[in-house]
């Protein structure tokens, strides 16, 4: 501060530096944030081979009065501080050797589901297996490798004991972001133990794999009608006519038993017919711009995905049969569960390429 300026209140400090950051953008105001963030972590971070060490605010508060004993005993030449100087430098290496015995010769195993759909949960069982003969690990919890990812798991995995040779599991709920595949090849085991003045952390690999179907939302679906729809779906009437020939169950009419064929297995056997309201939908999905006749990307793109998926889900979740057609190709006509996974599957991958 020049010479002869009174000093800055602190109140009048602090309003100034908000209108200086309230009169950016947000994009300048997020990376700033997001920057000075990195500069803090930074201060407090060693990364060393395929290890990373991070202070924990107890770990600085210990280090502090670690450097105020320090002094002192310097300062005063008094033998009892310089003892309790050299327990408290102790207790660090202590933390670090015992922190790298709890994650060390572990193993990560993951078991997902076939497929989920986009922003919606899936049940994953995470299996941390500890292949050393006789020490046990303590207090492990498990990560996702990068700190941006399309994905999240909730609740956070956390083993806290984990016997020499002995595999624990863990049920988690798996959320992605976006359609595609998502491939999980690593993860990052961290710990604060023993005594939680540092955040250890050890990447391994881990394999999970799994479909993400485009995201399904409500939507509104075509009523009942004689005549053809035009749009997103084109309705086929069709009469009532037999479909199936199935078992006997509790609350089927007598009327609908189908005796020569129940005389044949020695079973009561019925009839199923189609509905008079179940009908034939063809769903049409347009990857290009009819203006510039390019095709459509970015979330265009994903919008037109999630409302087809959507349309089909529901409709075949009443028992309608759906098609699904596109410039280049028409799926056949069917309501059953396979079919409806095949389109989902079909959409998750159109229109992007596969991730690695």
């Amino acid at each position: 501060m020049p010479p002869g300026h009174p000093p800055v209140p602190q109140p009048v400090a602090q309003e100034t530096f908000r209108r200086y950051i309230c009169h950016h953008p947000p994009d300048f105001r997020t990376s700033l944030c997001a920057h000075l963030k990195c500069v803090e972590m930074a201060h407090f971070t060693i990364a060393l081979h395929n290890r990373t060490l991070q202070l924990t605010r107890e770990g600085l508060g210990f280090i502090m009065i670690l450097i105020g004993v320090g002094l002192g005993a310097i300062n005063t030449g008094n033998n009892l501080l310089y003892l309790i100087l050299a327990m408290c430098c102790s207790f660090i290496v202590v933390s670090g050797i015992l922190s790298e015995m709890s994650l060390k010769k572990l193993s990560v195993q993951g078991q997902a589901p076939p497929y989920l759909y986009a922003q919606e949960h899936g049940s994953v069982i995470l299996k941390l297996s500890n292949h050393k003969k006789w020490e046990p690990s303590y207090s492990i919890r498990v990560k996702p490798a990068q700190s941006r990812q399309s994905f999240s798991l909730e609740p956070e995995p956390y083993f806290f004991f984990i016997p020499a040779g002995a595999t624990m599991e863990k049920p988690v709920m798996l959320t992605a972001q976006k359609r595609g595949h998502l491939k999980i090849s690593a993860c990052r085991l961290t710990t604060r133990f023993p005594f939680g003045f540092f955040y250890k952390t050890k990447t391994i690999p881990l394999k999970l794999e799994t479909v993400v179907f485009p995201s399904i939302h409500p939507v509104k679906l075509p009523e009942y009608s004689e005549a053809g729809l035009e749009g997103e779906g084109t309705v086929q009437p069709r009469g009532e006519e037999l479909h199936a020939i199935r078992e006997f169950q509790p609350g089927d009419s007598l009327s609908s038993v189908h005796w020569k064929s129940s005389a044949k297995t020695g079973n009561l056997r019925v009839k199923e017919f189609h509905s008079h309201n179940l009908q034939s939908y063809t769903v049409f999905l347009t990857l290009t711009d009819p203006a510039s006749n390019r095709p459509v990307t970015g979330e265009v793109l994903e919008e037109r995905v999630s409302e087809a998926a959507s349309l089909i889900y529901h409709l075949i979740q009443k028992g309608h049969e759906v098609s699904l057609k596109t410039e280049e190709n028409q799926t056949p006509f069917d309501s059953s569960e396979a079919h409806l996974l095949d389109l989902m599957r079909q959409l998750a991958f159109i229109g992007i390429e596969d991730e690695c």
